[in-house]
């Protein structure tokens, strides 16, 4: 699993690692049912304290990405928790205001906003190939 934070990055070191593992998923790198590296492990890789490394699987449980199997693992879910329509708009729309107020507060207008947008789609898509 290939995850590479950056320690020059606001974001802090489990969102970015969060992040990176959803993409992971979004592009089929990782699939359904794919065990993912113990906390020891992982926190080694990516020279995390463990309780960090903790903190990103129980992220990424409480938003049903993976499971956490007692004696056996972390694994990504078969079948993610479904969300309500509302419940997504709402995270959607939390996000999107997000990175629209910083484009504009770095002086970028709507459209060059967009394009940015539309150009990480891209980059998923090229990446799931």
């Amino acid at each position: 699993m290939k995850i590479k934070l950056d320690y020059h990055n606001s974001q802090p070191l489990y969102q970015q690692a969060v992040l990176q593992i959803k993409r992971l998923i979004v592009t089929k790198k990782l699939k359904p049912g794919e065990k993912l590296p113990s906390i020891r492990v992982l926190a080694k890789e990516l020279q995390l304290n463990p309780t960090t490394t903790n903190r990103i699987f129980a992220q990424l449980a409480k938003e049903g990405i993976v499971v956490q199997r007692p004696g056996l693992g972390v694994f990504v879910t078969d079948t993610p928790i479904p969300f309500s329509l509302e419940h997504i708009q709402k995270e959607l729309s939390r996000q999107a205001l997000s990175f629209l107020v910083e484009g504009l507060r770095f002086g970028l207008k709507y459209s060059e906003i967009t394009k940015i947008l539309d150009q990480q789609y891209q980059t998923l898509q090229q990446e799931t190939r």
